[in-house]
């Protein structure tokens, strides 16, 4: 009995075959979640690019509206997905990174709600637009005053017209807060005093006050040219003094528009180029009478300087 023990007993403490290692099944919590942001990121690409295609292949495609809609529906769909995972927990992630997706999706959001006040106020469509209403109103100016105001010499109208929007399209649809009007209205001269420049520019005025849009400002000027001669310049005298005399009246509003040829006169700024033609002449003669007064006593002074020479030796 003892033998067969004694051999058993190797056969019993055998090590058992070694098998393969099964893998443990991975617990619930451990599966893979999706982070908040995703899903609204990925809807925005994808809208982005049809948006994108159907900007170049759509006819009449309204882009301005797109943009004005698509930052309202971003947070919209950002926030229902916020919502939609925090109803079932366990099937999102909401870390560091989701934040940061979060907040660039509303950054992006915030900056495309500015892109349709951009594009209105700097587009070329609103630039276009000012510049034909410009026009419009120039031309139309222009041709009352030649019917009303014939003895008024004209040499320059000039309408600018800043648009504050894009709607606007016509004249008469202009409201005294879409934009700014400003006119410069430049006659010809001379003018003997500024009495006289008050009274056209009254006249202009009056034209003025009968279109359908008023201006926020108007300048009235006249700038008298210089004569052409140097030498004619250096000798006017003072009955020639009006004709190198510069005129510049601005007005501003309906109040302004409405002040008497007086009123405008006293307002006038005159500026007189005869005294600075005078001045630019006597300094150049005098600058000519320094130059020979030198020029005079440098010979002399090597005349003295040979002389001297010569008694030394």
């Amino acid at each position: 009995m003892d033998e067969q023990n004694k051999t058993v007993q190797p056969e019993a403490a055998a090590a058992p075959e070694s098998r393969p290692l099964k893998k443990p099944a991975p617990a619930k919590d451990e599966a893979p979640r999706r982070r908040v942001g995703s899903f609204t990121l990925g809807i925005s690409l994808i809208a982005a690019g049809i948006l994108f295609l159907c900007y170049y292949f759509v006819p009449g495609f309204d882009w301005q509206l797109v943009l004005k809609v698509a930052p309202a529906a971003g947070l919209v769909l950002l926030g229902g997905e916020v919502l939609w995972f925090a109803s079932h927990p366990g099937r999102w992630k909401y870390d560091f990174v989701s934040v940061l997706v979060c907040l660039l999706l509303m950054g992006v959001c915030l900056c495309m709600g500015f892109v349709p006040l951009i594009a209105e106020q700097y587009g070329p469509e609103r630039q276009q637009t000012a510049n034909r209403l410009s026009q419009t109103y120039t031309d139309t100016l222009y041709q009352d005053l030649k019917a009303e105001a014939p003895d008024v010499q004209l040499e320059d109208v000039y309408t600018d017209l800043y648009l504050y929007t894009s709607t606007v399209q016509d004249l008469a649809d202009l409201e005294p807060g879409d934009g700014n009007l400003r006119l410069t209205v430049t006659l010809f001269g001379p003018y003997a005093s500024a009495d006289d420049f008050a009274k056209d520019c009254r006249t202009v005025a009056d034209v003025i006050q009968k279109q359908a849009v008023q201006p926020n400002a108007v300048t009235f000027r006249c700038d008298a040219p210089l004569p052409a001669d140097s030498t004619v310049r250096e000798n006017l005298d003072s009955a020639s003094a009006p004709q190198t005399q510069d005129y510049l009246l601005e007005v501003f509003g309906t109040t302004q528009l409405d002040w008497t040829a007086e009123q405008m006169a006293r307002q006038t700024e005159v500026s007189g180029l005869l005294d600075e033609e005078n001045t630019d002449s006597d300094e150049a003669e005098e600058a000519a009478e320094t130059e020979d007064a030198e020029e005079t006593e440098a010979p002399s002074s090597m005349d003295g300087s040979g002389l001297s020479g010569t008694r030394s030796d």
